[in-house]
Order: C-alpha cells, then sequence, then structure tokens
C-alpha cells in the first residue's frame, strides 16, 4: 500500500511537471508571438510615420514652388523666385522618395502615379507664368493662371495627397487596434492560468499597459505630426483650412484672416545660417500666439510665411488693429546675435464679410494684400487698413 501511494505520488509529481512545463512552454510561445506582433506592428508604426513625413514633405516644396511664383508674378522680382527654384532641386528626389515607398502596394503606387503627373502639370503652368511674365508681363501671365489648369492640378494633387496620408493614418490605427487587441488578449490569458503563475500574469499586465500606451502615444504623435509644423508647433496649411472651412460654416460673415511675411528673413538665413534663420521663426511663433485670442488659429505655411486665423471677428476695423499691433510687435523682436538686424513683417488682411466665405478665396485675397503691403514698404498703412482701429478683445 505505501509503495502504492508513493507511486501515486510520484505519478502526480511527474503530472505537475508536464504541466509546469506545459505552461512554461506555453508562456515562452505567447511571449515570443506577442514580441514578433509588437514588432510587426511598431514597423508599420514607424513606417507610416516616415511615409507621411515624405509626402508632408512634397506638399511642402509644392507650397514653396507656388509661393515663389506669386511673389514674382505680383513684382516682377527675381529674388521672389527663390523658394521656386529651391524646391524645383528637391522635387523630383522627393517623388522618387514616395516612389519608393509604395513600390510594392498597388493601389498606393497608382495613386503616385497620378501624383507625378500632377506635380509635372502644377511644374508646367508655374513654369510657363514665370516666362510669360518675364517676357510678356504681368496681364499675359495672369491670363495662363486664369485658365485654373494650375488650379485644379493642385485640387488633385491634394486629393491624391490626402488619400495617402489617410490610408497612412488608417494603417497605424490598425496597428495600434491590434497591439490593444493582442494586450487584452495576452491580460486574459494570463489571467486564466493558475494562480502559481504570479510571474507570468503581472509580466503580461505590465506589457499589455507598456503596449497600450506606446500605441495611443505614436497615434497621437503621428496626428500632430501629420497637422503641425515640426519647427515651431504651429498648424500647418492642411489643418489650417480644414479650421478655417469650419469656421466660415459657422460664421460665415465673422471670420478674419492675417496673412504675414517676414522682411529681411532671407537675409539672416545667408548671413547667419539656418540655425539663426530657425530661432527667429520659433520666436516669432511664440509672439503670434502671444497676441491673438486662445479662440484663434495660428499657421505657418513654410518658409517666412505665416497665417492668424480669427474665427469671431467683429469688424474689419478690429481685424486691421489687430494686424497693426502684430506688426509693431515684430518690429521690437531681438535675439541674441542678430540685434543688429531689424526682423518685421508686413501683414495682408481678408474679412469674410467683404471678401467672400470662400476659404481660398479669403488665402488668396489677403496673400495678395500682404504682398501689397510688403510693396509699400511700410511707409503709411497696411495694405487695407483703416484709421481709428478698435482694437480686438481677449478671452479667457
Amino acid at each position: 500500500m505505501s509503495r502504492t501511494f508513493i507511486q501515486y505520488a510520484e505519478t502526480k509529481l511527474i503530472l505537475a511537471a508536464a504541466l509546469l512545463i506545459c505552461l512554461c512552454a506555453g508562456s515562452a510561445y505567447g511571449l515570443h508571438q506577442h514580441l514578433r506582433s509588437i514588432r510587426a506592428d511598431t514597423e508599420t508604426l514607424v513606417r507610416g510615420n516616415l511615409h507621411a513625413r515624405h509626402i508632408t514633405a512634397l506638399q511642402a516644396l509644392l507650397q514653396d514652388a507656388e509661393t515663389g511664383q506669386r511673389g514674382f508674378l505680383l513684382t516682377g522680382r527675381t529674388d521672389y523666385l527663390e523658394p521656386y527654384t529651391r524646391a524645383l532641386t528637391q522635387i523630383d528626389q522627393s517623388i522618387a522618395t514616395l516612389q519608393a515607398d509604395y513600390v510594392h502596394t498597388d493601389l498606393a503606387r497608382s495613386v503616385v502615379v497620378s501624383i507625378t503627373q500632377e506635380v509635372s502639370a502644377k511644374l508646367a503652368e508655374l513654369k510657363e507664368t514665370i516666362e510669360v511674365r518675364t517676357h510678356e508681363g504681368f496681364e499675359a501671365a495672369q491670363q495662363i493662371v486664369l485658365n485654373d489648369t494650375g488650379k485644379r492640378a493642385m485640387q488633385d494633387l491634394r486629393i491624391d495627397l490626402a488619400q495617402l496620408l489617410e490610408a497612412e493614418r488608417s494603417a497605424i490605427d490598425r496597428a495600434a487596434a491590434s497591439q490593444r487587441a493582442l494586450a487584452q488578449r495576452d491580460v486574459g490569458v494570463g489571467i486564466g492560468l493558475t494562480l502559481g503563475a504570479v510571474l507570468p500574469i503581472i509580466f503580461f499586465l505590465l506589457l499589455a499597459i507598456r503596449d497600450t500606451r506606446r500605441g495611443r502615444r505614436e497615434s497621437a504623435r503621428l496626428s500632430h505630426i501629420s497637422s503641425h509644423d515640426p519647427l515651431t508647433g504651429l498648424l500647418n496649411r492642411a489643418a489650417l483650412m480644414s479650421q478655417l472651412d469650419e469656421a466660415l460654416s459657422r460664421r460665415p460673415k465673422q471670420i478674419g484672416l492675417l496673412y504675414l511675411d517676414l522682411d529681411g528673413f532671407k537675409a539672416i538665413n545667408d548671413t547667419h545660417g539656418h540655425a539663426a534663420g530657425d530661432r527667429v521663426l520659433i520666436e516669432v511663433a511664440k509672439r503670434l500666439q502671444d497676441l491673438v485670442r486662445r479662440s484663434d488659429a495660428v499657421a505657418r505655411l513654410g518658409g517666412d510665411e505665416f497665417v492668424i486665423l480669427i474665427k469671431d471677428c467683429p469688424s474689419r476695423i478690429a481685424l486691421n488693429n489687430l494686424a497693426i499691433q502684430i506688426e509693431k510687435g515684430l518690429d521690437n523682436l531681438s535675439l541674441p546675435g542678430l540685434q543688429e538686424r531689424r526682423i518685421g513683417g508686413s501683414v495682408g488682411t481678408a474679412f469674410s464679410a467683404e471678401d467672400g466665405t470662400w476659404g481660398m478665396s479669403l488665402m488668396a485675397t489677403a496673400d495678395a494684400a500682404m504682398y501689397a503691403r510688403k510693396a509699400q514698404g511700410r511707409v503709411s498703412r497696411p495694405a487695407r487698413f483703416q484709421p481709428r482701429l478698435v482694437p480686438v478683445t481677449s478671452e479667457g
């Protein structure tokens, strides 16, 4: 009987050892699969982040090229072509990078082909208007612009780029959801194990929390990158246009735009280097945010161009007064090492009650007013400004 009991206990110990080995093996296999899934999802997040950066970089280059063309058309001065010329040297490489990103994705590859064609069409239109402006004058070049060929190309291009960005966001969201689902499954498996498996349960729980937080942080970071300027932290063009359209739908007659271009910024870059130029842009961004209300929006469109969206503007007089405050605020801007450089800006305004309730039209009006203001040399008052201005009051 004693021998039978010993044999029974040995069998139980052997079974317990076998169960423990199975438990350890299962835990090790689950951990291996979990780490593989994390690695795959993390690669998806990183790849999506890089692709989004490449898309926004191409968009910024085209905006720079268009900015240079507009400046040259309005003024006839070749120094305004500098953003256009600089963009041309980088666009081919940017498109090649985009093509490499989607070479293995059939649907995205077809979109990239459309983007390549649209970029070529837009650049051809920009080049033609510049050549016509050079040899035949502003009116002839304006006729080409009014044909809307370039406008249609840019609209199609924005749609295609937005499609790619949306695809990257969806892929990142799926990866984050996969991480969360995987983490929840691991937590369930860990809790379902024996009470003696305390360490594996704790390990999987902490791993799940870490994975979930990592997914949320990465998703939030990419969302911020896709809607904000990486240098100043201000809104980018796409985010600004989205907020402008939303504001116009709510208050179509109470929306103001301030279009700002810095004076002498190119000289700072050329003399002191791009690091000094970046310091100026960051300080200007802070100054602009301090001068407007929390409910308003400040964006950097690229280079040294900024736009301020006033979402509840009582009148053009109030808008003009704010523009004067901004110009004065930039006049006394001084940075270490740049004291001898005057950092100012030219501001153009657009008011929806007078200039229309279409976002692109308001932007164009403010842009043109800014160039007119810059051409004035600030000898009188800002473009379309009026006397006896009423200040815009601050909120909260």
